[in-house]
């Protein structure tokens, strides 16, 4: 006769394949068409029960199935369980328990503090159930460029302002998550401007040169005209310069031939490709002594002083024949504007930062496997602290200030 076996733990669901083995793919083909990026999927999440997903949980957070750390004050136990009371109310029976979140809860042994496998986190004192957190999760990792929060919004049955929070949580905590060891070998930079995009005229009208002078220039512009008259342009279109960010991305192509980059760290500026941003961002991602490769723009002549430093001229070529290019800058900029016209349909400066922070992260972790890339997201998730900026953020309480490098 058979012994009862015990619940299943989070590497017993094989049925289910959820191995959570943070393996690189290693197949010939294309990484999105492998099948280490579909070992996970939304069936998948719906076929586990609340209380394997409670498991899964308190594995990326406490690294333990029967320990808990309490939040006051820190002591790791087996706490005592804490069962919710039912509420009477003229509901039907099957809601008389109120929502079921499947998030269980702890009374700690020492300081009787009640805790939750939330408390603490990003997402504290939320309502939504740890099954909608895990599938807004896998939901978001499946598309390659982003998920807008309206999509989500559909495919999970939450409200627009509850798919929105929930995206910029994720996204604060791929922020968090960037590379912090600097480049050794061969790094690429280069920026790439958004935001501020103007809106077309309905009538075609090249501007004149000394509009375009007046438009671009960096000089103040003297006469009576207004200056948006003086550069060709509407009042509105004028006003959304002020908008315009840079984006600046260094690359990690130390890898071989046909490997693309490694890994890419972002920053956004808000005055443009200066020497001093460009410096700035070199010596936080750029070990001294290292190989850097740039375009001709004026802002990286100075990098020859601390680095080995090379440019190509893109007026004449994107390689030269030495093998000079940042094309894999331009490539990751590529990725990051299909976002912002296919899939945002535009950034917002307050935000771009993290927008940004989310295509880094992703290009990062490309060649994971689709549940490798869940697991590091939904541990970092259980590790962030409460987040200032999100905290009320739709009653005005929040934090909403752009992260600049300048």
């Amino acid at each position: 006769m058979s012994t009862p076996r015990s619940p299943k733990s989070v590497l017993e669901i094989d049925r289910l394949g959820l191995q959570w083995l943070g393996q690189e793919s290693t197949m010939a083909q294309h990484h999105r068409l492998s099948p280490s990026a579909r070992d996970i999927n939304v069936l998948t999440v719906q076929g586990l029960t609340d209380l394997e997903i409670a498991t899964l949980f308190a594995k990326w957070r406490w690294d333990s199935e029967d320990k808990q750390a309490c939040t006051s004050c820190g002591t790791l136990d087996t706490h005592y369980p804490r069962r919710r009371r039912r509420r009477i109310s003229r509901r039907p029976a099957s809601s008389a328990i109120g929502p079921n979140t499947g998030n269980p809860s702890w009374q700690c042994k020492h300081c009787y503090a009640v805790f939750s496998l939330t408390s603490g986190t990003i997402f504290d004192s939320t309502k939504l159930s740890l099954r909608l957190i895990l599938l807004g999760a896998v939901i978001m990792l499946t598309s390659g460029n982003g998920t807008s929060a309206v999509a989500a919004m559909q495919a999970l049955g939450v409200s627009y302002k509850t798919a929105f929070l929930m995206l910029h949580r994720f996204r604060e905590v791929m922020a968090l998550d960037q590379p912090t060891e600097p480049i050794k070998g061969i790094a690429q930079m280069d920026g790439g401007y958004f935001c501020g995009k103007p809106r077309k005229s309905n009538v075609h009208r090249p501007a004149t040169r000394s509009q375009m002078m007046n438009r671009y220039g960096k000089q103040p512009m003297p006469g009576e005209l207004k200056p948006w008259e003086q550069a060709g342009m509407s009042y509105r279109n004028w006003m959304k310069k002020r908008n315009k960010r840079v984006v600046l991305a260094v690359t990690d192509s130390s890898g071989g031939r046909g490997e693309g980059s490694r890994s890419v760290m972002v920053a956004v500026a808000q005055m443009g490709e200066t020497e001093l941003n460009v410096r700035s961002m070199a010596a936080r991602h750029v070990a001294p002594g290292a190989m850097i490769w740039t375009d001709e723009a004026g802002a990286y002549n100075q990098l020859g002083r601390d680095y080995e430093h090379y440019a190509v001229s893109h007026a004449e070529r994107y390689v030269d024949p030495e093998g000079v290019t940042d094309n894999h800058c331009e490539s990751f900029f590529s990725r990051l504007r299909r976002a912002e016209y296919g899939v945002y349909h535009g950034f917002r400066p307050v935000n771009l930062h993290f927008y940004a922070c989310e295509a880094a992260w992703r290009h990062t972790h490309r060649r994971l496997s689709k549940r490798a890339q869940v697991d590091r997201l939904m541990s970092g998730v259980l590790q962030a602290a409460l987040s200032t900026r999100l905290r009320g953020y739709h009653a005005g309480k929040g934090i909403r200030t752009e992260i600049l490098i300048d």
